[in-house]
Parts: structure tokens; sequence; C-alpha cells
């Protein structure tokens, strides 16, 4: 075995023959056997055509962990000797491209690669042959069965198509090895190849089972919800779902929205087959679980760094049932979402009606992006538990300050009406700094202010007014 390409993910061993056409030293026919231990069983060759007249040379290669889930191939072309070649690699599980298994190759015409979707696993090869007599041009395709559902074609140019041939998987088998022969017949140039895949149980079920990628390994950050629209669809394409990453990108599903997604979402989205939608869920859940875990180990709590806007800074009253249709559109801007501001305007959404809105009104509305519907229904919510969280602490307040039990002993009265005046002063402004010593911030202070007369009267050192 070669262990510097056992590294790279696959195990390639070959014996080599190489023909006059290729300008290779001639050699006895070698057999290559997989360097692994013995495991599974062959199907046996495809049953194409196979000739050759010289050494045949043949390669190799098995996944040491998992199944193959992915194939690339390429096709150069000789014009000068009329020989056409073919390489090949393979994607094991959810690891890297393994290296090309080393075929003789020359003169590149074009590259193909295939995946499995969602990952799964491959259970059967197909390939068809061509041979266009005028050049002495052969040419093959090839497509892949997944969990025992034959794909489509890769789609390399096949001229005058002659013969295919196919193989499966026995049941209840996964192919995890992969054979190449080729041949050349020197007498019309002729280049022959065939193959063969090795299958074997899914014994070992970490393998067979589709695995959630690794966060760390794909370069995305910890905090799921700081996730840009791009990085949600790098998790597609290693989910490989990567179909639909244009339609993840135009809904503006980011990381602070996903785990809000439904299964009709995805339908409404064009993912139409249901063990696509029942695997991204599945994916999707297994992620909040692991995000959740990692904040709890790194104890700090992960948050999106989209926040809501400050209602004073955007000069909105604090009242937000009092909105206007204006001031709720001064709002939605400020979330950054100033493309549906005129929707909010011509269905005339004020602030008494605002929490009423669902994602069904507001695609009735025309706001016809499934992410920005979830983050303003999200940010309604979070808005509403705020202004609820508020009114709360104000209602608590009011009713546990008692200005005399909290300045008892901290001035006493002496002197005439103008040093009674500046003891009152004194004693409202210490009040103000004790309750924002307890925590209570500025804006809750003066509103505290207002809704209490006497208070307002220490502050401002004036006597107030019985009814």
């Amino acid at each position: 075995s070669d262990p510097d390409r056992r590294h790279r993910g696959l195990n390639q061993i070959c014996g080599i023959s190489r023909g006059r056409h290729l300008m290779y030293t001639r050699m006895s026919v070698i057999w290559a056997a997989v360097v692994a231990p013995a495991a599974g069983e062959w199907t046996g060759r495809l049953g194409l055509k196979f000739e050759s007249d010289t050494d045949i040379e043949q390669r190799s290669m098995h996944c040491p962990k998992g199944f193959i889930t992915g194939l690339t191939v390429r096709h150069g072309r000789d014009p000068d000797d009329d020989v056409d070649t073919y390489d090949f690699k393979l994607k094991c599980g959810n690891s890297h491209w393994s290296a090309w298994s080393g075929m003789a190759f020359k003169g590149f015409k074009e590259e193909k690669a295939f995946e499995c979707p969602m990952k799964m696993h491959m259970t059967g090869l197909e390939v068809k042959r061509g041979r266009r007599e005028f050049g002495d041009v052969d040419t093959y395709d090839f497509k892949l069965q997944c969990s025992g559902v034959w794909q489509d074609y890769m789609g390399l140019g096949v001229l005058n198509e002659k013969q295919h041939a196919s193989k499966e998987c026995p049941p209840g088998t996964i192919a995890w090895a992969w054979k190449a022969y080729r041949g050349f017949v020197e007498s019309g140039d002729r280049d022959y190849y065939e193959f063969e895949v090795n299958c074997k149980g899914a014994g070992d079920a970490q393998h067979a089972i589709r695995k959630m990628p690794s966060v760390r390994d794909l370069g995305l950050p910890l905090n799921v919800f700081a996730w840009r629209v791009e990085d949600v669809g790098t998790w597609l394409d290693a989910l490989g779902l990567g179909e639909h990453k244009a339609a993840f990108f135009e809904n503006r599903l980011a990381g602070d929205v996903i785990f809000l997604l439904l299964e009709s979402h995805l339908q409404d989205m064009g993912m139409y087959k249901i063990g696509d939608r029942l695997y991204f869920m599945e994916e999707l859940t297994q992620l909040h679980d692991q995000t959740n875990a990692l904040a709890k180990t790194y104890k700090m709590q992960f948050a999106s760094p989209r926040t809501l806007p400050n209602i004073q800074r955007s000069g909105l009253p604090s009242q937000v049932v009092s909105w206007s249709v204006k001031e709720v559109a001064v709002w939605v801007k400020a979330l950054g979402l100033a493309e549906w501001v005129e929707n909010f305007k011509r269905h005339r959404i004020q602030g008494d009606v605002m929490f009423s809105l669902n994602e069904v009104s507001l695609k009735e509305m025309g706001v016809n992006r499934i992410g920005d519907r979830l983050y303003i229904v999200d940010c309604l919510q979070s808005l509403y538990e705020e202004l609820t969280s508020w009114r709360k602490k104000q209602e608590t307040l009011r009713a546990v300050v008692d200005p005399t039990h909290m300045l008892a002993g901290s001035t006493a009265t002496v002197g005439g009406p103008q040093s009674s005046r500046s003891q009152t002063t004194a004693a409202g402004h210490l009040l103000v700094q004790k309750l924002i010593s307890q925590g209570f911030t500025m804006e809750e202070v003066v509103a505290l202010l207002k809704s209490r007369p006497e208070l307002m009267a220490q502050v401002a050192g004036t006597k107030s007014r019985k009814p």
C-alpha cells in the first residue's frame, strides 16, 4: 500500500499497463488486488464489451471508512494517436474527494462530478459506451444508483451509443470499493473500459447513517444565529441539498430565522420530495440542539447580530399601540426591511393592530420572502415581550417605591422656607440616585416621576398640589 495516498482518503493500488499509443513501456499484465481486509463482495464486471491486445490497466480504490457517495470522471483525448482516456476519483461519506485513481490520462477534454443527493450512498453503477468510427472516438458516460434509486447520467458526451450495462449491490449492502479496467485494441484504435463495484453490509451503522456535518469543519461560526445567508448555503451543500440554495438565498433565510422554518415553508420553496424535507427538518433539529449545548458549555447566550431598534432613539413614542401608520413604517425601516415599508403603509398598519400580524397576513400584504416574514413576526413577539416586561416593572416600581422609607434619616428640616426647599430638592435628587443604583434606567425613573406627582415635586423642589 501507499501511505502517502492513504492519508488523502482512499487507498489506491494499481497494476499499470502502457500501450504503444501512450508511448509507455510495455509490460506484462498486472492484476491489482484491493489492499483492504477481505470484506464485501464484488458484483462482477458490468458486462460492457471489453477487449485488449495490449497489457490491461487496472485501478482499485476503496473507502477506508464509510461508503461511496460520489464519483468524478474526467475524459481526455490525444488526437494524434486517436486515444481516449478516462480517470476517476471517489467521495466517501462526508469526507473530501479522493485523489485521482492514476489511470493513464492524456489530453484533457471534459470533467463531470456527481454526488448522491442528501449524502445517500451508492448502491449501483450503470455505464453506457459510444463509438464513432470516423476519428476512432470511444466515449463513456456514467450514472449512479443512490439508496436504491437510479439517478441521471452525469452528462459526459457519448457519440453513437453502442451499449449500456449495469450492476446493483445485493439488498442490504452498499458500495464501498471500485475497480476500473482499461484495454486497447490497436486495429481501429479502440479504447475499452470496464468496471465493477464491491458491496458490503451496513453492519457498522456509524458509517451507514448520514451524519450531520461538523460546523467547525465547514469553517462556520459556532453561533448559528450569526450565520449569513451564504453560511446557510454552505451548510445546505454539506447536507447534500445544495440544489435548494438559490431558494434559501431568494427568501433571505439567515441563521437567526432558520430555526423558525416549518416543513410547509420548505414545500413553498420547491422542496417537493418528502424525504428531503424530513431529512432537512431532522438535521435542523440536531443543529438547534447542538447550538444550545455549545451555549451551555461556553456559558454564554448565542444571539443574532440583528437587534430590535431602540424606540427612543428612533424617535417613536413609548406607547406602541398609539403609533400611526407612519410611525409603524419607521419601525419597519429600522429593522432593515425598508423594502416592505410601502406594503405596511398600503395596508394601513397602525400600532393598535401591529401585534395581530402573523405570517399569513404578511404574505397577503405582499411580503413574499419567507425569511423576512419570519423575522418580522419574531421581532413583533420580542417587542411585545419587551413592552410587557417594562410595564410590569413600572407597576412594581410604583407599588414598592416609598420615598419616605428610602430617604429616612438622610435629611433633617432646619431653617426657613428656602432651606426647606433646598433640602426637599436634595432629597429628590438622592431618590433618583438610589433608583438608578438599584438598576432602573433613567427612562424608567422619568416614567415613574410622571406617574407620581409627589415624587416629581421632590425632584423639582416644589410642593405637589392636592386636587
